[in-house]
């Protein structure tokens, strides 16, 4: 079996913290954003990816801009940081202008987008094309929480230039049509989707050796969803696969790799 030092990991989703209302784990109430990165390097993870997260569901762009910005802080403190920011569909213009301001700071990640956590509503509204496609031009990726297939689909079709993450496998005994398995193939037959597989997944023993034999591994992203998981039970989980080492590099930070421009 490989271990971690064996590779590159790049850890493509995670939600770092500058206060105690973006801490979002379950048992991570006392955690402080040192321990966070330090925990990240005890699990042999390289660089880290994703957003600060916080519930709510605002009237003003400003707490989007506060979030965003707390990534910025963030990722100057803590250089193994990839920071992830955020839009709404309430805001269209002040997102559209949000994701020019990021990258002109050099950032190319959206998300993880959580509609439960900002109230962003679905991903499959017109509002939320017109965000979508703004990233598109700018050549960013989004990382998107546990989409229907609706809104993956109308994703895939009125955004087709833009790279898309979908978060978490799911299970293969979920909602009929949209299983584990589907959400796979799905993102086998589009071009410009892939698959993290923080969440539920990969505690499925196989998981990992049945799509890749199936679908190969261009198409799947490492990431654990910490603190909300444990990012070590996730690295290990996934060097247990029988897996290649080239198979093992695309999944653990060549295909993130790739799609950043990195």
């Amino acid at each position: 079996m490989f271990k971690p030092e064996d590779f590159e990991i790049i850890d493509a989703h995670i939600h770092p913290f500058e206060d105690p209302s973006q801490r979002i784990g379950a048992y991570s109430s006392e955690q402080t954003m040192a321990e966070f990165d330090a925990e990240m390097c005890r699990a042999g993870v390289d660089m880290y990816a994703g957003s600060v997260i916080a519930k709510g569901d605002p009237e003003d762009f400003k707490w989007i801009q506060h979030l965003n910005r707390t990534a910025l802080r963030l990722r100057d403190s803590f250089p193994r940081y990839i920071p992830g920011i955020h839009i709404h569909s309430k805001f269209v213009e002040e997102s559209c202008a949000e994701l020019h301001a990021m990258k002109a700071e050099g950032v190319k990640l959206v998300g993880e987008l959580v509609p439960y956590f900002l109230g962003t509503g679905t991903f499959d509204t017109p509002e939320m094309a017109v965000i979508m496609k703004e990233a598109a031009k700018l050549g960013m990726v989004v990382n998107i929480h546990g989409p229907t297939r609706p809104e993956a689909e109308f994703l895939a079709a009125n955004v087709p230039e833009l790279t898309v993450v979908l978060a978490h496998p799911g299970e293969p005994y979920g909602t009929p049509g949209w299983t584990a398995r589907e959400r796979v193939e799905f993102v086998a037959e589009h071009e410009n989707m892939y698959l993290d597989i923080s969440g539920t997944g990969l505690f499925r023993w196989n998981f990992l050796r049945h799509f890749v034999g199936k679908y190969g591994a261009e198409k799947i992203i490492f990431g654990s969803d910490f603190p909300t998981c444990s990012v070590g039970m996730n690295v290990y989980g996934t060097l247990s696969e029988h897996l290649t080492r080239e198979q093992f590099e695309l999944i653990l930070s060549g295909n993130f790799r790739r799609i950043m421009g990195m």
